[in-house]
Parts: structure tokens; sequence; C-alpha cells
């Protein structure tokens, strides 16, 4: 299966978006729509999808043309829907919501939780920021260690030699924290 490449969409050097709506607009939207919760509208998913693909149309001459569409699309949603969380006020009452609320809601397993990613947060605050940068851009903004690596002007190994330091000291912190992580 052909991966779809920026080089593939682009037209005398210009992207053709019409094209890569019609191709993505589905793919984008099931992320989109698996990443929000139930208190996001049709209209913020909307607005979302469409800021994912204004995004790779005002980049599209910044990015390099070998760039894989999809890891692409799928980091700039995860994005969009974090920043749309971050920039939506949230004004509702608890009593409103109090007939849908779980019983089986497990409180000590989501603080349990926040305190493990609180110990994630904290070590990737405390590496290098070359270490903190290639972390970012392979988990979060999806890019391949040999994209990072050319980003960077590194080796590939070099990447993975740093993705490995990276996740060695989350895990000794988590594990010292009293957390297992992974075998």
């Amino acid at each position: 299966m052909k991966k779809e490449i920026l080089n593939d969409y682009l037209i005398n050097g210009k992207l053709n978006i019409d094209r890569i709506l019609d191709d993505f607009y589905n793919y984008v939207y099931i992320i989109v729509k698996n990443g929000v919760s139930v208190s996001m509208t049709d209209e913020d998913t909307e607005e979302i999808i469409s800021d994912v693909f204004v995004a790779i149309w005002k980049n599209s001459s910044n990015l390099l043309k070998t760039i894989e569409i999809k890891p692409y699309l799928t980091g700039t949603a995860k994005n969009m829907i974090r920043n749309k969380y971050r920039n939506t006020e949230l004004n509702f009452s608890i009593s409103e919501y109090e007939e849908n609320l779980v019983d089986t809601c497990n409180i000590e397993k989501i603080a349990e939780e926040n305190e493990q990613n609180k110990v994630v947060l904290d070590t990737l605050k405390a590496v290098k920021p070359k270490e903190y940068e290639i972390f970012i851009m392979f988990y979060y903004e999806s890019k391949s260690v040999k994209e990072i690596a050319k980003v960077l002007n590194l080796s590939t190994s070099n990447v993975k030699t740093i993705l490995h330091r990276v996740r060695k000291a989350i895990k000794r912190n988590l594990e010292d924290g009293g957390y297992s992580y992974g075998k």
C-alpha cells in the first residue's frame, strides 16, 4: 500500500486542498470524533476538522514534500483538539449532570493516572531540550525517526538512542514512584 506524501498533492508547487479534503476528510472526522468528549458540540467538531485542513494548507510551503499526510493530519488534529479544550470555558453546574454520572467511576484510578501523568511530565521537564523536542515530535506530532533525524540533522540511531533514554527515564521515575510500567 502506497503511503500518501505531500508531493502527491501538489500541482505546480501549490497544494491541491480540494483533493486532500476529498481523500482525507473522513479520516480526520473519525480522529476528531474519537478525540472529543460529549461536551463538544457538532459545530466544535466541524471547526476542529476545518482547522486541521486550514493548517496543512497554510503550512504546505514549509513542510517537507516527502512528509506523509496521514500522520501529519493525525498530529495536527490531536493538537487542534487540545487547543480547543484549552480555549473552551466550560460553564455548567454539577446538578445538571448528576443523573448522568456513572456510579462505577473509579476516583482512585483517576487519581493514580493523574499522578502517573505528573511523573511523566516532571520527567519530560527534566530532560535536555533536544531530548524533549525529539520525544514530542515522535509521540505527539507522529513524526517518524527518519523524519526527526532529517529535521534535526541527526542520525536515525542517535534519535532512537535519545528516545530510548527518555523512555528509560520515564520508566525509572514511574517505578521509583511505585508504579509499574511495561515490562
